[in-house]
């Protein structure tokens, strides 16, 4: 196989794994915008512990869905620092959107979107499940283990996913070089 047919085959399955992980992205955040309220309000007909779980889902969806953005650029990386290169004289699809900070403006604004609408499910879900165990707590007092557990285990995982998105925030937002470090 000589070097075009290899970069013209590498460039098809990169493209094929875009529409994969576009396809994933969008089925996460259908089953999330949709799933989590659902399961949110099944978890109150269920034991209490069940309601304490649905957090744990929102992060899980937040961070699904940063795994997923982040491949999706990473492929574009790929395309514009190894694939693009290897095309004399023209400027390839990657490195012109990268050259207009403006084209990529939709995809932060939807990235953001996105983990502000799911952080907002997150401490909702928290809300719910603190509700659910402080109801216990006021029948029995040694539900408060439960209680002091489950907030610093939310806590936990706030910060967790805070600092996870801050780390990749750019290289989900973008293909540049400033967007890797």
């Amino acid at each position: 196989m000589d070097s075009d047919a290899f970069l013209l085959h590498q460039f098809d399955t990169i493209r094929d794994e875009i529409k994969a992980v576009k396809a994933r992205s969008f089925w996460i955040v259908a089953i999330g915008l949709f799933g989590i309220p659902i399961i949110t309000f099944l978890a109150g007909f269920t034991e209490k512990f069940v309601s304490l779980l649905v957090p744990y889902v929102v992060l899980v969806t937040i961070i699904l869905f940063v795994a997923e953005q982040s491949a999706l650029m990473r492929c574009g990386r790929y395309i514009r620092q190894v694939i693009e290169p290897k095309v004399n004289s023209l400027v390839g699809w990657e490195a012109w959107l990268e050259s207009r900070s403006d084209l990529r403006l939709m995809d932060r604004h939807f990235f953001a979107c996105f983990i502000i609408v799911f952080f907002v499910y997150y401490f909702m879900t928290i809300g719910v499940a603190m509700q659910t165990l402080w109801g216990d707590v006021e029948h029995n007092p040694s539900g408060q283990y439960w209680l002091y557990g489950a907030m610093v285990s939310y806590a936990i995982g706030a910060v967790w996913a805070v600092t996870t998105l801050l780390h990749h925030w750019r290289s989900a937002t973008g293909t540049s070089e400033e967007s890797n470090s």
